[in-house]
C-alpha cells in the first residue's frame, strides 16, 4: 500500500517548519509507514520511507547513513 505524496509532503514541511525554529525531527510514523530525515553538512537532507511493519528507528538511520556513504565516496584512485 501506498503512502499518499500528500503526506509524505506534509511531514517534510514539518520537518523544515520544525528546523527553521531549531528543533530536529529525525524519524515520524504514521498507520501505513515510517519516515526519516538525516541531513549532512548544511546542505544535503536526505528522506528514507519504509512501509509499515517495516524496518524503523536505527535501521533506517543506518540506511540513511549508508546512502550518504555511497553518494559521496571517492572514487578508487588509478595508478
Amino acid at each position: 500500500r501506498q503512502v499518499p505524496f500528500s503526506l509524505v509532503g506534509a511531514l517534510h514541511g514539518v520537518h523544515l517548519f520544525g528546523a527553521a525554529a531549531g528543533a530536529e525531527l529525525r524519524q515520524a510514523a504514521t498507520p501505513t509507514a515510517h519516515l526519516a530525515w538525516a541531513g549532512y553538512g548544511n546542505s544535503i537532507t536526505l528522506i528514507v520511507l519504509s512501509p509499515a511493519p517495516g524496518p524503523s528507528g536505527p535501521a533506517l538511520a543506518r540506511i540513511l547513513d549508508s546512502a550518504f556513504g555511497a553518494m559521496v565516496r571517492a572514487p578508487p584512485s588509478i595508478n
